[in-house]
């Protein structure tokens, strides 16, 4: 049943000529409506002058999460479900063997995360050199694997956006405190599932494949021979920088446990603000796209 709903939204796309959109004009008019949101998502700040987030939130991050996040699980769920039965191939053998797409909805999902890209971009004139070299790093992976024609490789490493959805609510000035505690509860769970488990082991999943089916037959795999040392090193990269991102996590909610432990039973509200080191409400930009990808 959810294959069945999940192609059909995928062949809504398809009568549109989603198979057919040239990814350079899906990043740019991706990146032009994420902008968009960016700025109307500002507001002007109490003390006149610098900007803050309407709500406390990161829009332009929350729907990207969305897009990419929920996208990338739909495309995770048919490669693991139904590859086979689609195209006659499993994931990621098929990928490796370079088969094409196993549906428009793996192509484009890259390219809407090379859009975001830009945004980060613009970012960094305000929140520092560490977010121009998140955008810089982030543009090249997306630009690279789409200009190369094999954007789906990378589609399912998008599920890591999944948990950038509550951290980007974590901020939120409309939302009680509960929801927020519940909000940073799910990003840190979400967190560790998705960016240090799962993750991992797809991306070893994927290399070990590659290594299978070269050892097989060279011709088998069709990417440029220097392809798969930029999967290994920015694979590295990137875990590296979730193991990091998980340990500070882990520590944020080991002072949230020490802290009930001393005081008994603390308020939610200081519980919350006690975790709330990664974002605080109006202010939560920065500390959000720390932990994006």
């Amino acid at each position: 049943m959810a294959t069945t709903a999940i192609l059909s939204f995928v062949s809504f796309l398809d009568s549109h000529g989603a198979a057919s959109w040239n990814l350079r004009y899906v990043a740019v008019v991706s990146g032009a409506i994420l902008m968009a949101v960016h700025v109307l998502g500002k507001k002007v700040g109490p003390d006149g002058q610098k900007k803050i987030n309407r709500g406390g939130v990161c829009w332009d991050g929350l729907l990207h999460g969305i897009l990419s996040g929920v996208g990338s699980s739909l495309c995770l769920y048919l490669d693991f479900f139904a590859a086979e039965e689609i195209s006659g191939s499993p994931e990621p053998m098929r990928s490796i063997r370079c088969e094409g797409p196993l549906t428009s909805l793996h192509r484009l999902l890259p390219a809407i995360t090379w859009g975001y890209a830009m945004v980060d971009i613009v970012d960094s004139f305000t929140l520092g050199n560490d977010f121009l070299m998140h955008g810089t790093m982030l543009g090249a992976v997306m630009g690279t694997v789409c200009e190369l024609g094999v954007p789906h490789t990378i589609t399912p490493m998008l599920i890591m956006e999944v948990s950038t959805i509550p951290l980007n609510l974590t901020g939120a000035t409309f939302l009680p405190q509960i929801a927020i505690l519940v909000a940073q509860l799910m990003f840190a769970v979400l967190f560790f599932i998705i960016r240090i488990l799962l993750v991992p082991l797809l991306w070893a999943r994927w290399v070990k494949t590659f290594y299978e089916e070269e050892a097989i037959e060279k011709d088998n795999v069709c990417f440029p021979h220097w392809f798969i040392y930029v999967v290994l090193v920015f694979g590295v990269l990137f875990h590296s920088l979730n193991f990091y991102c998980e340990y500070f996590v882990r520590f944020v909610f080991l002072c949230y446990g020490m802290f009930q432990l001393r005081v008994g039973a603390c308020s939610t509200k200081a519980c919350s603000q006690l975790i709330s080191s990664f974002g605080k409400p109006g202010q939560t930009q920065g500390s959000v796209k720390l932990f994006e990808r």
